[in-house]
């Protein structure tokens, strides 16, 4: 049986992996059904999803030894899936509301998945109101990162709704990252080792260079471990909560524009002006900022390859800091000093790096002390950016995406947000004991955006937002979502 050699960065997933901490990641989708769509829609839907064999890379991809997979991992390949495995018709419990939804996402993402098998689960999930039905989709993190996992989710469906013959995920072609896949012979590990020289000599150089930016008391750099102890960082168990909230994108670009940042740093306003107002309530916000770690995706636009391709940066949210406007302009300035020091940086110099600058946090999982002790950073917040075109699945009109990512000890709150079709959606995953009434910080987001607009606007605009999940009428699909007041 041929086996393949698991990258470090990959294996790392799989080596953290356990009951209290799963380590997939999944998409919620929500389509609404054609016009023409009769009863039977989706159980035909589910049964042609079903006859489709044929699974591409990643799909195909399974472990050679489950029990040694934190020791040794390898892939092998299985090209006899069971469909109905994989594949699962569920429904949602009267009366199929956002609640009941969240609720049901909320447990399909605290279940682990099998080992014995190809990493990866399709969820079809009906009963959702307003002739609408979800997708779950879950792979494991080892396998996928957001933006592989958002070309997958393209791939499988088209910007026409007339056209009913978009492949099923797990037959798109996909291309196969070759530069991962290495011989194992001495000849192909020796022809490693020069490369490997440079990038860590080059390495040993940004990290010094960040030493001294950590130094810098006008501008610091952040680094690993300048960060509090709050309830987000202790140990988690294995139960998830879900929450969720929509943005209109004009207004974040319009408001990054007007504060001089970018998408990505007003992201992290929204969400330490939500964390900062969740932890007050809470009475648990520390005097000193929290810290985000920030995935930083190492993809070309032509990268289709499977596996993981991040680093990451870690970025001051000044939540110590109570106006909005000067609390965005220190996050702007801390994502700035972050980016310079990775700045032309080839790619495999900075895997390195982000190799070099997550080794305390290595070093933390393999003593069990995660949780335990001082985090590297309090909470990981990304953004991946997704289709601007509306999409259809064989002639189901995609509403809304959100992303359902992966919580671990001493980060019991993880925050993505995906760009779709002039929309920002948030998805909030967390430990369901550390996070008591999470959808709170889903509306102080929400509210945070108001702040922001009226600081930088110098006038109070209404507090609207998307709907969290939009509802589109049968009979009206061109619009999209309706803003409502909160």
């Amino acid at each position: 049986m041929l086996r393949e050699r698991i990258k470090m960065s990959d294996a790392s997933w799989l080596l953290m992996e356990s009951r209290e901490r799963p380590m997939h990641v999944a998409s919620l989708l929500i389509f609404s059904q054609p016009p023409d769509a009769d009863e039977g829609y989706l159980a035909r839907l589910v049964a042609s999803l079903r006859s489709a064999t044929q699974f591409a890379d990643p799909f195909n991809r399974k472990l050679a030894n489950p029990a040694l997979r934190g020791i040794a991992p390898m892939w092998t390949r299985d090209y006899d899936l069971d469909p109905e495995f994989h594949v699962r018709h569920q429904a949602l419990p009267h009366p199929g509301g956002e609640r009941e939804l969240g609720v049901f996402i909320s447990r399909l993402h605290s279940n682990p998945m099998e080992f014995g098998r190809p990493l990866w689960e399709y969820h079809i999930i009906e009963g959702f109101e307003g002739d609408r039905f979800a997708v779950y989709f879950k792979m494991h993190h080892s396998l996928v990162d957001g933006m592989a996992g958002i070309q997958m989710l393209q791939r499988s469906m088209s910007p026409d709704p007339t056209d009913v013959d978009t492949p099923a995920m797990w037959s798109a072609h996909a291309v196969t990252d070759e530069a991962q896949t290495v011989a194992l012979t001495p000849r192909g590990l020796t022809s490693l080792i020069p490369a490997a020289l440079r990038s860590a000599a080059m390495t040993g150089r940004q990290l010094l260079a960040m030493a001294r930016a950590a130094g810098d008391a006008d501008d610091p750099a952040m680094l690993p471990f300048q960060t509090p102890v709050s309830i987000l960082n202790h140990r988690i168990h294995g139960e998830r909560r879900f929450a969720t909230q929509v943005f209109e994108l004009d207004r974040i670009k319009a408001l990054s524009k007007a504060a001089g940042g970018t998408i990505n740093d007003v992201v992290l306003a929204l969400c330490s002006s939500g964390l900062r107002r969740f932890l007050k309530e809470l009475g648990a916000l520390p005097g000193r900022p929290l810290t985000a770690g920030i995935p930083v995706s190492l993809r070309t636009a032509d990268d289709q390859g499977a596996g993981s391709a991040v680093s990451f940066i870690i970025a001051n949210l000044a939540t110590n800091i109570a106006d909005p406007g000067q609390r965005l302009a220190a996050i702007i300035a801390s994502t700035r000093r972050a980016k310079t020091i990775m700045q032309d940086l080839p790619r495999d110099v900075v895997e390195m790096f982000s190799l070099a600058l997550m080794t305390p946090y290595t070093l933390q999982m393999i003593a069990g002390l995660e949780g335990r002790t001082r985090p590297v950073f309090n909470v990981t917040i990304s953004n991946v950016p997704g289709p601007r075109e509306p999409l259809y699945l064989r002639g189901s009109r995609l509403e809304a995406m959100f992303p359902v990512s992966a919580v671990t000890h001493g980060q019991a709150l993880n925050i993505t947000c995906y760009s779709y079709a002039g929309t920002l959606s948030f998805g909030f995953a967390g430990c369901r004991d550390t996070l008591p009434h999470m959808q709170r910080l889903a509306v102080h987001t929400g509210e945070a955006l108001a702040e922001l607009e009226a600081v930088f606007s110098g006038e109070s605009r209404l507090k609207t937002t998307v709907d969290p999940i939009p509802a589109t009428p049968r009979r009206a699909r061109k619009k999209t979502a309706k803003v409502v007041s909160k």
